[in-house]
């Protein structure tokens, strides 16, 4: 029996789920490919979305790949490097947390897929989110300061743009966190850096674009 045969079984025991067909639009599975997933056939690959599901269900994902510690975890917020507590009523999102060092400037590559998250946060009000990650260097202060956690949004393409906001911006040869706009041509658009001691533009050819994300919000951290 594989350990996801397995984590349906006992999610099933626990009335966590109904049906198969629950427990991959639960996980974040496709349906369609859930048997092969079940029997090994098809090797179970993790995103940001899965693990984001993943930890909100309590389901300890090093389990899940290694078969190492136990199946759930007993309190999801206990893995969490950041935890914030919600006012009432506010609805609070599980996070993945990626211990990567996003650059505030010119970088190495990104691609989740490829990364494990180091855990999760949780935050009221960033249910849109699908990863966090941590900033260092001071080319976008005073909105983003050294050493602090930015959390972004679902991948967007060049028409989705929002002129002038803040983007993690990813090509195939390095990543950078900076405002984006306009370029003086269709074909490009500029990275601009918003700490005056960081001037002049970056223009970017949209075709060499690998990835945008939004930068939804600021989680600071106090002392660095």
């Amino acid at each position: 029996m594989t350990r996801l045969e397995s984590l349906y079984e006992e999610m099933a025991k626990r009335k966590m789920v109904a049906s198969k067909k629950e427990f991959a639009e639960k996980l974040g599975f496709a349906y369609a490919n859930l048997a092969r997933y079940l029997s090994g056939q098809l090797k179970t690959t993790i995103d940001a979305e899965n693990y984001r599901k993943f930890a909100e269900s309590g389901i300890n994902i090093d389990w899940l790949l290694t078969g190492e510690g136990e199946m759930f975890i007993t309190d999801v917020a206990e893995s969490a490097p950041l935890q914030i507590i919600p006012a009432e009523g506010e609805e609070t999102a599980c996070i993945p947390f990626y211990d990567i060092d996003v650059m505030a400037h010119i970088a190495e590559s990104l691609d989740l897929k490829e990364e494990t998250p180091a855990g999760v946060l949780s935050i009221p009000g960033f249910k849109d989110c699908i990863a966090c990650f941590p900033v260092y260097g001071s080319s976008m202060e005073p909105k983003i300061s050294n050493g602090d956690v930015i959390a972004v949004s679902q991948a967007v393409t060049c028409d989705q743009i929002l002129w002038g906001e803040i983007y993690l911006v990813i090509t195939d040869a390095w990543r950078v966190v900076k405002t984006v706009h306009p370029g003086k041509t269709e074909e490009y658009i500029i990275l601009r850096s918003i700490n005056p001691a960081y001037a002049g533009d970056t223009n970017l050819k949209k075709k060499d674009l690998r990835a945008l994300y939004l930068v939804r919000g600021v989680v600071s951290r106090l002392g660095m």
